[in-house]
């Protein structure tokens, strides 16, 4: 379903989810952020989707929040209002942080504040050699609130710390050197390097192990050693006796290979 802001393909076991603003590069406006919310929560509960790919239509991935609408919600005053507008990103971000398929942005253009956000906040991030990633928000007054939480997911506290306060842009290659993005794919061409490699891994991955293994990452967040390491013996056993762990031990045991994970089990 279209609802025009953003489009949603499917391709097989993938899910193309393209911001669809582009004469304003994509901007994240309250009913964008709806949109993408819902699509999100769609595909988390539609089995035949594997991975979702994210993707900005036109020259740019996205420009972040709508200052427009912004400065509309904050002229008016009113706190409660602008909470709301603020936990509508919270929902959002926290949908896609936590989803259980494996996320995918595909970033051509600028990637800039909250859009800059959208992009890590997926597992991986495909970036292209005139892409540019920048925390921008403190330029024009305001704070790299929402996104600060999850920054140091990709990156060492240091490094969000300079990205978070220097609003200067940085080029696809840097941010693959930082680890802000994970790979380098030709001008134009990240798109494809995304779809190329959300299939490659859903083949290579269970998908309840993948969801298993994004689950534990996200519950051990800020947790000592110990607590992690007690909730990691406890999601090990679990998984021990999940259908897809008995099926790709089997397989191993008796082919010393893995199963394609695209392909249905062999119930025979």
């Amino acid at each position: 379903m279209d609802t025009g802001l953003l489009l949603r393909h499917r391709e097989g076991p993938l899910l193309i989810l393209t911001l669809n603003d582009p004469r304003r590069a994509n901007p994240l406006s309250p009913a964008m952020a709806v949109a993408l919310t819902a699509a999100l929560d769609d595909a988390a509960m539609d089995d035949a989707v594997r991975a979702i790919v994210l993707t900005g239509a036109g020259k740019h991935f996205s420009a972040g929040a709508d200052l427009a609408a912004l400065e509309e919600v904050a002229e008016g005053g009113d706190p409660d209002a602008n909470l709301e507008d603020s936990r509508r990103l919270e929902r959002l971000f926290a949908t896609l942080l936590g989803h259980p398929k494996l996320t995918v942005a595909a970033v051509s253009g600028a990637a800039i504040a909250g859009g800059c956000g959208l992009a890590t906040a997926c597992d991986l991030v495909i970036a292209e050699p005139a892409s540019r990633f920048a925390y921008t928000e403190v330029k024009i007054g305001f704070i790299p609130a929402l996104v600060s939480t999850f920054l140091t997911r990709r990156v060492p506290g240091h490094l969000a710390r300079r990205l978070l306060l220097d609003p200067r842009p940085l080029d696809g290659k840097r941010a693959v050197e930082i680890g802000l993005a994970d790979e380098l794919a030709g001008e134009g061409a990240a798109l494809d390097r995304a779809r190329e490699l959300a299939l490659e891994i859903c083949r290579a991955g269970s998908p309840a192990a993948l969801a298993a293994t994004k689950a534990l990452l996200n519950d051990t967040v800020g947790m000592g050693w110990r607590e992690a390491l007690s909730r990691a013996a406890e999601a090990n056993a679990r998984q021990r006796l999940h259908p897809e762990c008995r099926r790709g031990v089997r397989a191993f045991l008796e082919t010393k290979s893995t199963p394609d994970w695209l392909e249905p089990a062999d119930d025979g």
